[in-house]
């Protein structure tokens, strides 16, 4: 009983606020904490840019995110690319998951955002799906 308990435990996700633990590299898949309707969602690093990118400071961790729900049934919930900046992907992510699940290509994205000059996500990984959700709510009801 002792034994199942501390297993428990080891599994058990990390408390909000407290940060996993890193380095994070790039074809890491992880799981994060999610909305509650998107338990099971998950993250992968797609590239790391150590130095920054963009005239942004490093690092940049580009990632895309599979498994959450969108309420909108015409668009199809994945994110293929989005960058987070190192705290706010520290702020999500709980451990890594052992699921090696196909993701969207991130390079269109990554290759679009340095053409674009974009910028990185400081908002936990959640927030960025509910902003999603919530600009694409009414998307093609017309």
């Amino acid at each position: 009983m002792l034994l199942a308990a501390a297993l428990l435990a080891a599994a058990a996700p990390l408390p909000p606020g407290r940060p996993a633990p890193g380095p994070y590299k790039a074809g890491q898949v992880w799981e994060y904490r999610t909305r509650p309707s998107d338990e099971g969602s998950l993250l992968k690093i797609q590239k790391v840019d150590r130095a920054g990118a963009n005239g942004l400071p490093g690092p940049i961790y580009h990632v895309s995110v599979i498994g959450f729900h969108l309420a909108n049934p015409r668009i199809r919930p994945a994110l293929p690319h989005a960058p987070f900046a190192k705290a706010a992907l520290e702020a999500s992510l709980t451990r890594p998951s052992p699921l090696r699940p196909a993701f969207p290509d991130a390079v269109p994205g990554i290759v679009q955002w340095q053409q674009a000059k974009g910028g990185v996500y400081t908002v936990p990984v959640a927030q960025v799906i509910d902003m999603l959700d919530q600009t694409t709510r009414n998307m093609g009801a017309e």
